[in-house]
């Protein structure tokens, strides 16, 4: 049953048509004219609102001035009422006859929000009756469908606030753990600058982009530095890096790469840091480190993801003071770039065996070389040979490679000052013009002195 608030109004015609309504089943309520009736309107709730609020436009002469067309725009600029229709009856005066300031009415009732005017003759046949409840119907019909309209906006609201709401909490969970895998990543030493002036600090923070500090420096002694980058594509990655130093004073140096993206990837990168960590500790020979390592991630993973590496252990030559030997092993990796200073001239440290977590029991060859004074070697993941520009043209590990010897000739030409790291990430950078990471980068460095 439909609600109609009405004005009291004795014009017979106007009485004539809440005698129609009632007897067509809806429910009339009348009101005077007086603050009652728009206080009983904005103050009920929005489920005792009525469905159409009927109004005379040409009032009783004890009504106040304009009182109806005050009513129907105080309803319409009422956020809580603004939907509820409102129609103007202009009734003919007693003697039958429609006033003259009925044009004036409908302009008057349009203006300030009403949803129709109605000039209503006497009710003297059926056609002007079904008129007249054709047009009650078709407002409260508007009513019904703005109703269903702001409830589904209503709700979609609620259901985009507790999507904020949630999209807000996985937020702040990606940053914890973001947070908790970088600290996955082998600590660093402070940067010079930290034991420098004020000034000097201020100088260094004001250099161009292309001097600006990317990576980190993770060991350092007379005669080796070992610098590193990590930069996921994602907010969580699947690259990882590491530098050990032993008991020994061997040092291990690991860079690693799990396959996909997102939080498996992460994941997994934890599991093989804790699996890696503790293999390293049992065990001295790369190829045997790796070994085991794979066994023991493949009872681990079973989601079908893999782990590519390359793991070397440095140690000094007793015989031959600031030599390293270095011994190495890769699974599935990029081969690492070397630059022999000696011939002065770069190759690549080729032994190599399947990812991890692939087949149980494989074999990982284990190559070894003698790092000298100026020698460098370039670990690196697959994230920068497969970086884009956007002509989508994708870098390579051949561009890589000359890239790594144009920065080890100017290093030796005292043309480069400071990580060539940090010039190697600003190439790749200008490389790529801005288009996003499609995979984790990863970069590690091994200098000797």
């Amino acid at each position: 049953m439909f609600k109609i608030l009405v004005n009291e109004d004795p014009n017979p015609v106007f009485q004539s048509v809440i005698s129609l309504l009632r007897g067509k089943g809806y429910l009339l309520e009348e009101m005077p004219y007086s603050a009652e009736l728009l206080a009983k309107i904005v103050e009920t709730t929005t489920l005792a609102h009525p469905d159409l609020v009927l109004l005379t436009s040409n009032l009783p002469e004890n009504a106040p001035e304009n009182y109806g067309f005050k009513v129907c725009k105080h309803l319409k600029n009422h956020p809580q009422t603004e939907n509820i229709p409102v129609v103007f009856l202009s009734c003919p005066e007693k003697n039958g006859k429609t006033p003259d300031a009925s044009a004036k009415h409908t302009v008057e009732g349009f203006e300030c929000g009403a949803n129709d005017v109605i000039h209503t003759p006497p009710m003297s046949g059926p056609e002007q009756e079904h008129e007249l409840l054709a047009r009650i119907q078709a407002a409260i019909r508007t009513k019904m469908h703005l109703s269903k309209s702001k409830a589904l906006a209503d709700q979609l609201n609620r259901m985009n606030n507790e999507l904020y709401e949630r999209n807000l909490a996985v937020e702040k969970e990606l940053y914890t753990t973001r947070q908790l895998q970088q600290s996955l990543l082998p600590p660093f030493l402070p940067d010079e600058a930290v034991e420098k002036s004020e000034q000097q600090q201020m100088a260094e923070l004001a250099q161009t982009a292309a001097e600006m500090k990317f990576s980190k420096c993770h060991f350092k002694n007379d005669h080796v530095k070992i610098s590193g980058v990590y930069l996921p594509c994602d907010a969580l990655g699947g690259d990882l890096y590491d530098v050990i130093q032993f008991g020994d004073q061997s040092i291990g140096v690991s860079i690693a790469d799990v396959s996909g993206h997102g939080v498996p990837a992460a994941f997994i990168t934890a599991i093989f840091k804790a699996s890696f960590y503790r293999t390293t500790h049992n065990y001295i020979l790369p190829g045997d480190v790796l070994y085991h390592l794979n066994n023991e991630l493949i009872n681990i993973i079973k989601t079908g993801q893999y782990v590519t590496t390359v793991y070397s252990r440095l140690s000094e030559d007793e015989q031959n003071q600031g030599q390293y030997k270095m011994q190495f092993s890769g699974a599935g990796h990029p081969y690492p770039f070397y630059y022999r200073a000696e011939t002065d001239s770069i190759e690549r440290l080729q032994e190599n065996g399947t990812p991890l977590a692939w087949f149980k029991g494989m074999d990982y060859p284990m190559g070894e070389i003698t790092l000298k004074k100026g020698d460098k070697v370039l670990m690196f993941s697959d994230g920068i040979s497969e970086m884009k520009n956007t002509r989508n043209d994708m870098y390579g590990e051949e561009a890589l490679g000359s890239l790594f010897q144009r920065l080890v000739e100017a290093l030796n030409a005292g043309t480069l000052s400071g990580n060539m790291l940090d010039y190697l990430l600003q190439e790749l950078s200008d490389f790529t013009e801005g288009h996003p990471l499609d995979d984790d980068v990863s970069v590690v460095l091994i200098e000797m002195s």
